[in-house]
């Protein structure tokens, strides 16, 4: 199966992640892009723009210590959204973490407008970033 232009922009932006780039991932962020995050943990809220949201993702790789990694297990998509479901692991002192979460984004004029997290276990992903 072919994979169309909503899939493509997720998969690229994926990659640009593991680059760790933070101007390729904001080329596909809109300006008024909103990351929802779940949990209690201090990494847990809503980021609003481009800026919060890069900071956030800037995090998720330091206060792993650059270990955090994600592995796409499955896109789906639909005109103005694509879910992904993937693993991710880090170790953080002395803890690993190997959860899956579907990430729910929102794409509107060939920009990320909207992510929402899923998380399978919450307490597990809260457990794993809770400051020692």
């Amino acid at each position: 199966m072919k994979e169309d232009a909503y899939e493509s922009l997720i998969r690229r932006t994926y990659q640009d992640f593991e680059l760790g780039d933070p101007d390729l991932l904001r080329v596909v962020m809109g300006q008024g892009v909103v990351w929802h995050e779940p949990g209690r943990s201090s990494l847990a809220g809503d980021y609003k723009g481009p800026d919060a949201v890069l900071a956030f993702l800037g995090e998720l790789k330091a206060r792993s210590g650059g270990t955090f990694k994600i592995e796409v297990l499955d896109v789906l998509s639909e005109p103005a959204r694509a879910v992904v479901f993937q693993r991710e692991t880090a170790t953080r002192d002395g803890k690993d973490l190997d959860v899956i979460a579907a990430v729910d984004f929102e794409i509107h004029h060939g920009k990320v407008t909207e992510v929402t997290v899923y998380q399978a276990d919450t307490y597990q992903f809260d457990e794993f970033w809770a400051d020692s």
